[in-house]
């Protein structure tokens, strides 16, 4: 199968599984204003497919600021998807727990997520803390989640692909650059990378990882600065908190979200091939159709994405290590 053809099928497949869910107005939860592009494109996929649904947004937020604010009863909470569910990014699933305390009788969608538990002792609390949430569904983006909560956890869970499959590379294609004749290793250069003894086959191979993790255009550093002046506000006015807030929320969306897929779809564009340790560099090379094999993470997140949905995928491998 092409990888045109797997996007296109996988990106239905979110449709099936997730459209059907969203019948009231919602919110967006769990947005992510930091630099991993990654997750960027999670949220760039995930506004593609709410295009399709009949319903009003009714407001969004920051994965480390859920608001406190009563929402309508009938309203469905929407959680970014991604690779926090569990104790490896313990942060950013705590936030989402405390977050959605006070909503026990909405319905709450956590978008397809990988799920993984180093501590089985939090995993037994956080499964009798979610239990007390009837409407609470759980998309897993791999089989392996799938089957994990299937068996941990009492909510309803559903296999779903990974959101960013969503996005239409029509939309990516003005930022892409001519391809070369360079190979890239994509290391990540976080607690997730297996081993730094990494030799790929080829030559002409360049290291590093996502552009916005190792430097910051003026524009990033323009936007921050006028974040930074909007907390700020914020602190020094809190009774007109939620208009800065509102205020930072649209400029994340107008302006941060493309910095960051600008960055992300330029970058991989130019490379001729690709190895990497990151699932979504993985997922934006099957979009942008480049030849593309995967390193594993700690846990075993790529690969089950791969036996999940690309193993039948052309131009899309395991990487073997040289003896």
């Amino acid at each position: 199968m092409t990888q045109q053809e797997k996007v296109k099928q996988l990106a239905s497949l979110v449709g099936e599984r997730i459209l059907p869910l969203i019948d009231h107005d919602y919110v967006l939860y769990g947005l992510p204003y930091y630099t991993n592009i990654g997750d960027t494109l999670i949220w760039e996929g995930t506004l593609e497919l709410l295009k399709k649904v009949p319903f009003k947004c009714k407001g969004v937020c920051g994965w480390n600021a859920y608001p406190t604010s009563k929402i309508a009863g009938d309203n469905i909470i929407l959680i970014q998807g991604g690779g926090y569910f569990g104790d490896v990014w313990r942060n950013g699933w705590q936030y989402v727990l405390d977050g959605i305390r006070q909503f026990k009788n909405n319905r709450i969608i956590v978008l397809p997520q990988s799920i993984h538990y180093n501590d089985e002792s939090l995993r037994k609390k956080d499964a009798q803390y979610l239990s007390e949430f009837k409407h609470l569904i759980i998309c897993a983006r791999d089989q392996k989640s799938y089957d994990y909560a299937k068996s941990h956890f009492s909510n309803e869970v559903v296999l779903v692909p990974d959101m960013a499959f969503c996005i239409k590379k029509t939309y990516l294609d003005r930022w892409v650059l001519p391809s070369s004749s360079r190979v890239l290793l994509l290391k990540r250069c976080d607690k997730e990378l297996v081993t730094d003894d990494i030799v790929i086959p080829d030559t002409n191979v360049e290291e590093h990882d996502w552009p916005t993790m190792e430097t910051t255009t003026d524009a990033e550093s323009r936007f921050a600065y006028v974040i930074a002046k909007l907390r700020k506000a914020q602190r020094k006015l809190p009774k007109m908190s939620s208009v800065f807030r509102k205020i930072e929320d649209d400029m994340y969306y107008r302006f941060y979200r493309k910095m960051m897929t600008s960055r992300g779809v330029s970058f991989l564009s130019s490379y001729q091939r690709i190895y990497t340790t990151r699932l979504h560099v993985l997922i934006l090379s099957v979009i942008l159709e480049k030849e593309v094999y995967i390193i594993d993470n700690s846990y075993g997140k790529l690969s089950a994405c791969y036996d999940t949905w690309l193993k039948e995928v052309e131009k899309v491998g395991l990487y073997k290590k040289m003896d």
